[in-house]
This record gives C-alpha cells, sequence and structure tokens, in this order.
C-alpha cells in the first residue's frame, strides 16, 4: 500500500489557500476601483505583505494624488526619527534691563518661542485651565524679584518665520480652528472661541465675545440658525489679519454656542494675554509698556546673548505630540512638528526647511519618485503623494528601530482615535492601524494590518474626486480593510 506523507500535502493547501487570498485582495482592489461612484475619480490602492516584502494588490499604485491627513505619516515619523521621542519643545523668558530695590524691572520681558504647539493645548490641559502655564511664569518672575514692568511684554515667534500658512491651503480652510497655521509662538491651539446667541430658524445669530479677547478684531458674520444639531458654520480670514468674517448655520435656539476660529497673530496674541494677565494679577503692580510682537517691530534682531535668561518652559514630549497628532488628525501639531524638524535639522524653521529635512531623512531609504509635500499635516491640496510612495515609507518604518513606538501612534480600527467607528466589530477591527484622510472631495487611509492568519501587511488607499457620499464610499472601503484582516 503506498504511503502519502501528510506534511508536504498541508505545504500545499497552504500555498494554494495563499494564492487564493492574493487573488482576493486584488478582485477586491480592483472592484473598488471600478464602482459607479469611482468613474471619474483618481485611484491608486497598494497593499503590500511587509515579511515576503511583495505587492499583493495594486490599482494605479503609482499614481500620485492628493492625500489629505494621511500626509501626517511623513512629518510624524520625521519628527520622531530625527527629534527623538523624548524632546521637548521650549518657550524662554529672557528680561533686559535692571530691577530696583522696588522690583520694578526698567526694561523689557521677552517670550522668545522656539515652536510649542503643546503649550497651553486643549489635548494637555482640563477645560478652563489652558492658560495656567502663565501662572508658572509668573512664579518665575517673581523667583527673579520682578514685581512690577517699566517696559513692554515682546513676543517673538520669529524662529519659524512668518509665512503663515503652508503652500496650497484653500481659502476656506484657514480661518476655521482646523487651519491655524504653526509659528515660533503657539498658544491655546493657536484658536479663539467665538460665542454666539442663536434664535429661531432663519433668525441671524447674536455675536457675544471672543476668547481670547482681541480689541483689534474686526468681526462680521450672517451666521443664522437653522434646525440642525451641530455647527455648520465657517469662518474666513487670512493669516496676520484681524478682519474675520463668518458665513454658515448654527443650531436654533442656543445660548453661548461656540464657534473656533484660527488665531490671526499668536505671537502678538500671546504678549497682549500675558500682559492682560500680570496688570490683572493681584500681587502684581504694573505693565507700562503696550504688548509687541516681533514681528511688528522695526528691529528685528534680538541678541539674546545678552539678555539674562528668567526661565525655560518645557512643552511635551514629541512621543506625546505625534500619538496625538495621528491619534486624533491635528494639523497644527503636524505643522509644528515639521517646523521643529526644519529648524532643528535645517537650522530654519520654515515649512519648507521641513520639507526639506523629511527628503533629506528619507533618501536613499525609502523611494519617495513622484512625490511632492507642500505640508506636513495634508490640509494643502498641493500634495501629491501615491499610494505606493505610502507603502514604501510604511515599510521602512517597519523595519526600524522605532516601528513599535510609531505605530503605538496610530488609531485602531473599530477602537481609537479617527479609526474607531471604522469597521467596528467587523473582521478588521483591532487589527487595522492607520492614518486616515479626509478632505472634500478626498478621502484616504495608510497604515499597517496584522490579518488572523498573521500576515503582516502595509497599505494605502487614495480616491479623488469621488461620486456620491463620503460615508458610503467609506463603507465600501471597509471590505478592502477586511479582506486584508482575513488574509
Amino acid at each position: 500500500m503506498q504511503k502519502y506523507s501528510f506534511f508536504p500535502l498541508c505545504l500545499a493547501l497552504f500555498m494554494i489557500q495563499g494564492v487564493l487570498s492574493q487573488i482576493s485582495l486584488q478582485k477586491e482592489v480592483d472592484q473598488f476601483g471600478g464602482l459607479p461612484e469611482n468613474k471619474f475619480a483618481s485611484v491608486s490602492i497598494c497593499i503590500i505583505d511587509l515579511d515576503k516584502d511583495s505587492i499583493l494588490a495594486d490599482f494605479n499604485g503609482e499614481k500620485t494624488l492628493m492625500c489629505a491627513s494621511t500626509a501626517k505619516l511623513f512629518s510624524t515619523y520625521t519628527a520622531l526619527d530625527l527629534l527623538g521621542p523624548k524632546y521637548r519643545p521650549q518657550t524662554r523668558i529672557y528680561k533686559n534691563g535692571t530691577v530696583d530695590s522696588l522690583g520694578v524691572l526698567h526694561g523689557d520681558l521677552y517670550l522668545q518661542g522656539w515652536g510649542d504647539m503643546s503649550l497651553g493645548s486643549k489635548y494637555f490641559c482640563e477645560e478652563g485651565a489652558e492658560l495656567e502655564f502663565m501662572s508658572i511664569w509668573l512664579k518665575a518672575i517673581r523667583e527673579k524679584g520682578i514685581r512690577a514692568i517699566n517696559g513692554s511684554v515682546i513676543s517673538d515667534g520669529s524662529s519659524f518665520g512668518y509665512s503663515g500658512v503652508p503652500d496650497g491651503w484653500d481659502w476656506s480652510d484657514m480661518g476655521n480652528y482646523y487651519g491655524a497655521g504653526a509659528s515660533g509662538i503657539n498658544f491655546f491651539d493657536n484658536t479663539v472661541k467665538y460665542y454666539f446667541d442663536t434664535y429661531s430658524t432663519g433668525k441671524k445669530a447674536k455675536f457675544l465675545k471672543t476668547f481670547p479677547s482681541d480689541s483689534d478684531l474686526v468681526f462680521r458674520h450672517e451666521i443664522k440658525a437653522a434646525s440642525i444639531r451641530n455647527d455648520q458654520s465657517y469662518l474666513f480670514g487670512a493669516p496676520y489679519s484681524t478682519d474675520r468674517f463668518g458665513v454658515g448655520y448654527l443650531p436654533s435656539n442656543r445660548n453661548g454656542f461656540v464657534v473656533k476660529g484660527s488665531m490671526p497673530d499668536p505671537e502678538y496674541m500671546l504678549a497682549k494675554e500675558f500682559t492682560r494677565f500680570l496688570i490683572e494679577d493681584s500681587l502684581f503692580g504694573f505693565v507700562t509698556g503696550e504688548p509687541k510682537g516681533v514681528r511688528l517691530l522695526l528691529e528685528k534682531d534680538i541678541d539674546y546673548d545678552v539678555l539674562d535668561l528668567v526661565c525655560v518652559h518645557e512643552g511635551e514630549t514629541i512621543m506625546d505630540i505625534v500619538r496625538l497628532t495621528n491619534m486624533k488628525s491635528i494639523n497644527l501639531f503636524a505643522e509644528g512638528l515639521l517646523n521643529l524638524v526644519g529648524f532643528n535639522n535645517g537650522g530654519n524653521g520654515s515649512t519648507k526647511s521641513g520639507i526639506e529635512q523629511v527628503y533629506n531623512n528619507l533618501k536613499g531609504k525609502v523611494n519617495v519618485s513622484g512625490m511632492k509635500l507642500k505640508d506636513g499635516s495634508g490640509l494643502s491640496r498641493k500634495n501629491a503623494v501615491s499610494a505606493m510612495n505610502f507603502c514604501n515609507l510604511l515599510s521602512y518604518i517597519d523595519k526600524s528601530e522605532i516601528a513599535d513606538l510609531f505605530k503605538s501612534s496610530l488609531a485602531v480600527a473599530g477602537e481609537s482615535g479617527t479609526l474607531k467607528n471604522i469597521c467596528k466589530g467587523q473582521s478588521a477591527s483591532g487589527l487595522m492601524k492607520a492614518k486616515s484622510g479626509t478632505l472634500s472631495n478626498v478621502k484616504a487611509y495608510a497604515g499597517y494590518v496584522e490579518s488572523k492568519s498573521g500576515a503582516n501587511l502595509a497599505f494605502a488607499l487614495i480616491v479623488n474626486n469621488f461620486e456620491g457620499p463620503r460615508y458610503q464610499l467609506v463603507k465600501k472601503m471597509e471590505r478592502i480593510f477586511n479582506t486584508m484582516a482575513n488574509y
């Protein structure tokens, strides 16, 4: 009687199953690309097996497209790699002049920002406690014997320049909170809160105030009450301009409804707020001079070597900032990280310098052919990245020393961050870690999947100019995610 070996048979079945899984994956990708809602769209998809270093599925994988917030993968990885997870951005306080016997500083107080985007951020503070860092600063000032200032508070965010926002940001984004640009001075998430009372449907909302308050603000609006549940208003305004305009709708019959907008000039605003804080403190005497921002000074070159250091305020760690950036898709943090990389590794805190450091760091390691980055957050509509570019990056990260750290910053399907409701209760839940990206007419995902069979996959899926509701397209993307999980 002829004997047959059990193990070669198992191996053959395993290989057949692998081939069938790959065929199924490519079939799912092809079907997605051929959907009616993608008839006029541009689609780029790539899925790779990280262990075998092979492509499992491809659909226009090398086509570069607008990628929305998936671009944050480049800025966050570069910051984590070049700055290190324990690096903390700083804000330094200096003084010039002398302090007399009564504690009066006859000179100016300087707030020098080195790009700390976590300063007074709601993501690191209890609500209402965002400006408590000023109490810490006041304590340090008192410890230097200063009880009043015969001079000004001067805020200096010049380390990152004054470009305002990166190239390719849309006018309709810049006035809103998610369109706040990063600078050498950042605080309160570079956000201004606009308060409104709304009345019956169709009536114009009543504008009440802003916080922080700004006497220079000129605000006009045509925001009306409507039978809706959430904010459907938009604020318009350019960087450094205090002229703001609002349109759209807010829920009817609400008191003190908050709409968040971008802060026109965080550098100048911090000088104003800290001056106000000092004057209102019962134990501090006075500040005689007007608050100033370096951008508005005629003489911008300040020699800090001849000034006296009062204190150094350290922000949150890069790891903590990266984790929130990827988990919650915070544009300000992503741009700030890119600026920090440019400042620390290129000697220039501009967006352009930061992008140069991204490319320099990946040179010879990651194939980024055809890729064009214009910002760190993905809000720029001039970004052009392919699914293959993302998979090349993700493959390199997977083999790097910080792979586990970086992956821990990504949202988990069905569980956390921007992926909390993606594949919830489905096969990919808990198995997919990724970054999502959303702009009008753009939807994208890029990240990792650890399949149920133990395969380690990286993927990217980008769609531009699709037809129909976004949520319906995402439901069909979930079929690809679940197929990867079952691979």
